[in-house]
């Protein structure tokens, strides 16, 4: 294989991404398993919107590899576990969403791996993606991560807004009815933050993801 095929398959990997070709990177990873590199290789990418995307392409990949009920599936998860545990948190930033994406694709394959995803919330370096993990998850099966409902309450008086706002995002769809007195007295916070959604960037504030979450709540 020579170097120029690498290069070009990367690019193509890249521009898929930008794309958002979830399925169609998910697909060509089963016969290209230099993808899941180039995958990896993007989730530590300082363009926060292609390492966000790049986390939810494992994802994609991570749940059709799934889907055939063999130990490949569980290829990528181990992976992302491993630097979890072995390595420190600025090393390890990026993997809590990819983690998160990989339980919420499929989540009847890894319904085992959402208490480990949630596991690394007080590690500040990786509590913005261990919330973002918690959205997803609870979005699919609160039940798997109920028990870490106070853990992400704690995170609502949070100074940082970015982490205030993850953690009432996430509380709505873990039909956390116990934080409504808390998301209610939140509703008029101004910080300012982005969140990840369908594919983007979306620029919001804490107050407006309270709002959101406490509207959850009223049908849980």
């Amino acid at each position: 294989m020579d170097k120029g095929e690498n290069v070009s398959l990367k690019d193509e990997v890249r521009i898929l991404l930008e794309n958002k070709k979830f399925e169609t990177l998910a697909e060509m990873a089963i016969g290209k398993q230099r993808v899941v590199r180039y995958l990896f290789s993007f989730l530590y990418s300082t363009d926060d919107l292609l390492h966000w995307r790049a986390a939810e392409a494992l994802g994609a990949v991570a749940g059709r590899q799934g889907s055939n009920n063999s130990d490949s599936g569980r290829n990528i998860p181990r992976r992302l576990i491993w630097s979890l545990m072995e390595e420190s948190g600025a090393t390890a930033w990026p993997a809590p969403e990819a983690l998160g994406a990989v339980v919420s694709s499929r989540i009847s394959v890894y319904p085992d791996l959402a208490p480990i995803a949630l596991s690394f919330i007080e590690d500040p370096v990786l509590s913005r993606g261990v919330l973002w993990s918690a959205r997803k998850i609870a979005e699919k099966r609160p039940d798997l991560i109920a028990e870490s409902i106070p853990k992400v309450m704690e995170l609502l008086d949070s100074a940082d807004a970015t982490l205030r706002g993850h953690a009432a995002w996430a509380l709505g769809a873990m039909r956390a009815v116990e934080a409504r007195p808390a998301l209610e007295k939140m509703t008029g916070d101004a910080g300012s933050l982005v969140v990840y959604e369908t594919g983007e960037l979306v620029e919001t504030t804490v107050g407006e993801l309270a709002k959101s979450s406490l509207k959850e709540l009223l049908r849980a």
